[in-house]
């Protein structure tokens, strides 16, 4: 291969490989004859533990009966491109595999609520009618959130900014109160009455594992990189401990969820509606 992936995306490609393998029900024994390989070699490739060549994978594809879009689509998650310590990729699906695989994960969200703790309402504000299925999609990824543990900082402003409305802020801040309250997940809000202080760029995730080293997702606009650089992955672990000095605490953080979550829980008014225009006109002195 020209470009030498990162461990993180061997572990994906492996896990693409032996779940070919699975669905055929063929055995792992029986797949290293066919190569010519070992046993151990089948399983340190497979757990992402081995480095795989284009070739090899062409060869371990055709020996599974995989089609020949299927060999390609394996292609293109090996040749996807990137500058040396991370990569990037455009599929949904690696975000899903590093999320299922992490043992915990720590996220910052300075302008939404996170994904994993949107209600369906506001996650479709967001994402349009276009496509329902990334609306699915994110509600899917929520399963997660009963098995590890989960770490979410979340700007004061992500919580005022609207979406949808007064009906679908109240309840999407409802249920980010009722989250909170469960032992394995925790939400600290970061307060917008720090100033300059309290703004720390874009949103992260952080993704801890036992077996691995840890791994940093940036999400950017509908693509997302992966970053795997010892050295810049450091450099978000030290901004998470920023965030852990200044955020609020787990209870305080609840009590404003609950106060901001009071403050929507109110009519929606109509631009026509006489309170409306009067506001409107005392704005502009007339």
């Amino acid at each position: 291969m020209g470009q030498v992936m990162g461990p993180a995306q061997v572990r994906e490609v492996a896990d693409e490989l032996r779940t070919h393998r699975e669905d055929m029900e063929i055995p792992a024994h029986v797949l290293a004859d066919r190569l010519g390989w070992s046993p151990s070699k089948i399983s340190r490739v497979e757990n992402g533990l081995a480095p795989i060549s284009e070739i090899d994978v062409v060869r371990y594809g055709a020996h599974c009966g995989m089609r020949a879009h299927e060999i390609e689509a394996l292609l293109d998650m090996c040749r996807d491109p990137g500058a040396p310590g991370f990569w990037m990729s455009k599929r949904s699906s690696t975000l899903i595999f590093h999320e299922t695989q992490a043992d915990s994960s720590t996220s910052y969200n300075p302008l939404v609520v996170p994904g994993m703790l949107q209600t369906q309402e506001y996650a479709a504000e967001l994402i349009g009618d276009g496509s329902p299925w990334l609306v699915n999609l994110r509600m899917e990824r929520q399963r997660l959130l009963s098995d590890r543990p989960f770490e979410f900082f979340i700007h004061e402003q992500a919580l005022r900014l609207p979406v949808g409305g007064n009906r679908v802020m109240n309840e999407q801040l409802l249920k980010l109160v009722l989250v909170a309250g469960r032992p394995s997940i925790t939400v600290r809000v970061v307060p917008s009455s720090l100033g300059a202080r309290s703004v720390h760029g874009g949103s992260f995730v952080l993704f801890h594992y036992e077996s691995h080293k840890p791994l940093v997702y940036l999400e950017h606009g509908k693509m997302g990189f992966f970053l795997e650089d010892q050295e810049c992955v450091d450099s978000f672990r030290l901004l998470r401990d920023r965030l852990g000095e200044m955020a609020l605490s787990r209870g305080e953080s609840r009590e404003m969820l609950a106060a901001l979550a009071s403050e929507f829980d109110r009519p929606e008014v109509s631009p026509d509606a006489p309170e409306h225009l009067a506001e409107e006109q005392s704005q502009r002195g007339t």
